[in-house]
Formats: C-alpha cells, sequence, structure tokens
C-alpha cells in the first residue's frame, strides 16, 4: 500500500476533516505520514497522534496577516521540501492551495503522484484581505495547478464543477462526514450539566471569524429569555466571545475542543448555528461541517438564506433557514425554542438525510477510491 504525504496549515488543532481522513486511509492500510505547518507557535516536532505520524514544521505565522504569510509560507515550503527528501511515500496528498504548490514540487521530483484536496476556493476566500488582483492571481494559479495535479477531490458539487474546467478526470466530491458512532455513548444530560448547557441551547462549534455571525450570536438574547448560547473554538474573535461569557450568564464559552467532544456538545445541543455572511463568495459555496455533523446526529441546524447549503436544509426539512441578520435569526429562535415537537421532527428528517446522502461510510468510499485510482499502478 502506499504512503502519503499529507500537508495542511494550521494542524497544531488538527482540521477535523483533515484528521478524518487521515483516520480512514490508516484504516485502510495506508501509511500516513501527515507533515504540516505549525503557524501557531512554529515549534518543529515529531509526534504520533491518533495512530498517525505528525511532523509539525515552522514558522510560526498570524492568521490573517497577508504581508507575513507571503514571506513566511515558503520558509514553510522548504522546510516541507526537506521532510519529503527520502522520497519514501507513493502519493502527495495536498490540503488546500496553501500546500498545492510545493506538493506539486515535491511529487515531481520525486516521481510521484498527487492529490488535491479543496476545502475552499483559496481565492475566493483570501479575496476581502489580499484585493480583487491579488486574489485573481491566486485565483489563475489555483486552476493551473488543480488541472494538472493526477486527482482532485472537494467537498460540495458547486466547488467540484469549478475544479472539473480542463482536467480530463473531474473532481470527485468527499464530503467527509462525521463518524457519528463516537457520540453514540454520551449521555446528552451529562454532556448538558459539564457544560452548563441550560434551557434550550444553541451552539456555535468553530471558527470565531468575521462572518460567521459570532457576534451578532453572542448578544441575540437575554438571560430572561432562556436561551443559552454555546460556543467553542479560536480565531480573531475569540477575546470578544469571552468578554461576552463573562457579561452575560447565558453565554458560555468552553475554549477548544476535539473533533469528538465537538460531535458529543452537538448530540446535547437543542439546534446549531451554522450562519455564514452570503455575501462573502466562499461562504456561499461552501458546506460546513457543524450542517453535517448535526445532521448525523439529529440535531436541527439553523442556516443562512442565500448560500447554498440552506437549499439542501430546506429540501431535507432539517431546520431553519433565517435572513444574515441578527433580529430575525432571534425572533425565529425564540420562536421554535417554543416547539419542541418541529424541532424534534426537523432533527429526525436530519438524520435520514444524513444516511441516504451524506453517511460518513459513503464519504470514506469516495476518499478510498480516489486514492485507489492513484494507487495502482505505483503499488
Amino acid at each position: 500500500m502506499p504512503t502519503s504525504l499529507m500537508l495542511l496549515s494550521n494542524p497544531f488543532r488538527p482540521d477535523p476533516r483533515v484528521l478524518q481522513e487521515a483516520r480512514a486511509l490508516t484504516g485502510a492500510g495506508f501509511a500516513v505520514r501527515l507533515v504540516a505547518w505549525d503557524r501557531d507557535s512554529g515549534t518543529a516536532r515529531r509526534s504520533s497522534e491518533h495512530g498517525i505520524v505528525v511532523e509539525r514544521l515552522g514558522p510560526a505565522c498570524p492568521f490573517r496577516s497577508p504581508s507575513m504569510l507571503l514571506t513566511r509560507l515558503p520558509r514553510f515550503w522548504s522546510r516541507a521540501l526537506a521532510a519529503a527528501r527520502d522520497g519514501r511515500f507513493d502519493i502527495v496528498h495536498s490540503h488546500d492551495l496553501d500546500t498545492l504548490p510545493v506538493g506539486m514540487l515535491i511529487a515531481r521530483l520525486h516521481g510521484k503522484r498527487v492529490l488535491y484536496d479543496a476545502h475552499e476556493l483559496y481565492a475566493k476566500m483570501i479575496e476581502k484581505e489580499v484585493g480583487p488582483v491579488v486574489a485573481g492571481l491566486v485565483w489563475r494559479l489555483e486552476r493551473f495547478l488543480a488541472r494538472r495535479a493526477d486527482g482532485v477531490v472537494t467537498v460540495s458539487e458547486a466547488m467540484a464543477k469549478v475544479l472539473s474546467e480542463g482536467r480530463a478526470t473531474p473532481a470527485r466530491i468527499v464530503t467527509t462526514s462525521p463518524d457519528p458512532s463516537v457520540a453514540a455513548d454520551a449521555d446528552p444530560k451529562t454532556i448538558r450539566a459539564k457544560y452548563g448547557m441550560k434551557g434550550f441551547t444553541v451552539s456555535y462549534l468553530g471558527s470565531l471569524e468575521p462572518g460567521r455571525f459570532v457576534e451578532e450570536l453572542a448578544g441575540a438574547f437575554a438571560p430572561g429569555d432562556g436561551i443559552t448560547v454555546l460556543f467553542a473554538g479560536s480565531g480573531t474573535l475569540r477575546e470578544k466571545v469571552e468578554q461576552a461569557a463573562r457579561e452575560r450568564p447565558n453565554v458560555r464559552y468552553l475554549g477548544t475542543v476535539d473533533t469528538d467532544e465537538a460531535l458529543r456538545i452537538t448530540r446535547a445541543s437543542d439546534a446549531v448555528v451554522a450562519m455564514m455572511d452570503p455575501s462573502d463568495p466562499i461562504n456561499r459555496v461552501g458546506t460546513p461541517g457543524k450542517v453535517i455533523n448535526a445532521m448525523a446526529l439529529g440535531r436541527p441546524v439553523i442556516v443562512t438564506e442565500g448560500v447554498d447549503i440552506a437549499k439542501r436544509v430546506a429540501e431535507a426539512g432539517c431546520g431553519l433557514v433565517v435572513p444574515y441578520d441578527a433580529k430575525a435569526f432571534a425572533e425565529t429562535v425564540r420562536r421554535f425554542s417554543r416547539d419542541p415537537g418541529a424541532l424534534a421532527g426537523m432533527g429526525q428528517k436530519g438524520f435520514e438525510h444524513y444516511g441516504k446522502h451524506l453517511s460518513w461510510a459513503s464519504s470514506r468510499d469516495q476518499l478510498l477510491d480516489a486514492y485507489r485510482a492513484l494507487a495502482g499502478p505505483t503499488s
């Protein structure tokens, strides 16, 4: 079986999708070596995590700092090249565009194959920070490299359509759905007591960044509404969430939690918030992992009008679709918090939709099929 060299941007708290893909590959007999950029500390170290060999490389680089990224990303590439010099791998698995150029170079230097795993359209993600001219150049680079990768996987039909342009073989869709079995033995009452989830609890588990409805959610409800807002995650808005938790007794902040615990918290929540600013192009085509997590665990989800995932939620009947507006959001949640029967029905529909269309077993098979298509001639 081939060994894959996997590259990603911030493994200090591993991306749940990356971790789940690595677990699936090791479970199928692949030897996985995860070479990752530790942007948090920049400390180089090697460890074994979840049965996966993880090599963390520097340098440190703050997020949302384009100028520092331009100078420090090449230093990470240089260290990744050095880490790969033994050539003891068969496939280079590049997560997102910041690892794709060095992944392509490593693959070509060693006569290996490269799989591009796109979790977002990178140029659209950075456009607000770097401007349309730079974003346009980045987009041309992504299209150029994606066309030349030996395989491409991505998370949604919309992204697969874009990334398949100019390719002989189309991009495969690998949603990297959660494995709900890790939360099967969790007692919701115990989880709620552990984290102070009183009354009707809506949870937001993910990146604390602008455009994710974080600040709006933190101030959406008064203590007298009987609604608890629970946050877990990290990002540039962390201090504001911490402040809200100090000042408002109905706001809870848990810091960062691992992937399995996030699923347990999702199961114990009354509803899951996945609101994203629809004016951001990357938000419109993205598939937030927390939406699929909610479906997998039978919890209703709250999403924004105008984003692609809202169509799936509406068609499945598994949640609420509301405007990206704090007042409209709060009014909708208050109304449905008094109708547990409707919410339970939404959760059940989400669970059924997950089982038919988004199950982890299906996602795992999609990923392994992509690998086997590349590994066949080189095994």
